[in-house]
């Protein structure tokens, strides 16, 4: 009988580590990070919604820029680790060469501006509340959270991470996406 429990215990706990945030995310989804080759990159994306201030925002206006859109809810406990970061580069950027983007899916309201509050995120940040806009970005499964991708100054798709990220290897990605090397 212990030994059908730890057994059932050792199949669980990676099911519940790939499925991540995600209430309905398939075991099927891989979680990690991938780099997509330049030729390999496909059609830029493109959205548009409405921020958390109200505020009309269009995907295709950041054209130029390289793009990090990161997916997130206040209640998705990687989510909440991994915000820093975030917050980190995009206070040490140059929003004419980078852009940070939150994607808050599947939130409260009130929920979401106290964690934009309680994080001092001072990027804008998208509401999907159904998380339409997340199931259009290519190779990311819907409702995968956490999950960033970044974009080239084109809008086409260069890396995807499901799953949490850190620091050394959102920078990395970065740096890749940029061209520059990044000390890790």
């Amino acid at each position: 009988m212990i030994r059908t429990v730890v057994w059932g215990a050792t199949l669980l706990v990676p099911l519940l580590v790939v499925t991540g945030c995600g209430r309905e995310q398939p075991a099927s989804a891989l979680v990690g990070t991938e780099e997509v080759a330049e030729g390999e990159r496909g059609e830029p994306i493109s959205f548009t919604g409405t921020t958390m201030g109200g505020e009309p925002f269009d995907l295709s206006d950041l054209r130029g820029r390289v793009v990090v859109i990161n997916s997130w809810a206040s209640w998705c406990a990687p989510c909440r680790s991994e915000m820093p970061a975030f917050v980190d580069l995009h206070t040490s950027v140059d929003p004419q060469e980078v852009a940070v983007i939150g994607l808050n899916v599947s939130d409260q309201p009130a929920a979401a501006e106290e964690f934009v509050d309680e994080l001092d995120m001072s990027f804008p940040t998208i509401v999907d509340l159904e998380g339409s806009i997340l199931a259009t970005i290519p190779g990311v499964p819907p409702k995968s959270l956490p999950s960033t991708v970044i974009l080239d100054r084109d809008g086409r798709i260069a890396s995807r991470i499901i799953g949490p990220t850190d620091p050394i290897g959102l920078a990395r990605e970065l740096g890749r996406v940029l061209g520059t090397e990044v000390d890790s």
